[in-house]
């Protein structure tokens, strides 16, 4: 007789012939007047040049001006690119310019964010990651 658990993950070594990792990652930062600011990584999200990883960032900036974002894409194994790259905007009361995501050679991760004039910012972004 399966179990409940085998039926919903399959067994253990199909999990890790699947490879799959998921994460929730948290990042924080802030800036000051037009300023950019990466976001500071607290989990230690790095990822290798061997992984491709597909991404989604829920970003949210606030002082007394507030924005929000949606961000997804996919970073692919062995690139510095990101594909399938798709902003959206929920609120911004601003202006303000777009939030970015990018991989550099080594596979890491930076989150970039950019404040409004005269306006402190405080920036918080959860990031959903699945990587193989």
């Amino acid at each position: 007789m399966t179990d409940i658990y085998t039926k919903l993950h399959g067994t253990t070594a199909d999990s890790f012939k699947i490879g799959l990792k998921n994460q929730r990652v948290t990042l924080s930062g802030t800036t000051t007047n037009a300023a950019s600011t990466e976001l500071l990584d607290r989990d230690g999200l790095k990822y290798t040049v061997g992984s491709t990883v597909f991404f989604t960032a829920y970003v949210i900036g606030k002082g007394s001006n507030t924005a929000a974002y949606e961000i997804k894409g996919c970073y692919l194994q062995g690139t510095t690119t990101v594909t399938g790259y798709v902003t959206n905007t929920y609120v911004d009361t601003n202006n303000f310019t777009e939030p970015t995501i990018t991989f550099n050679s080594s596979g890491e991760m930076t989150l970039t964010c950019t404040g409004t004039a005269t306006d402190t910012i405080n920036w918080t972004a959860v990031i959903d990651v699945v990587s193989i």
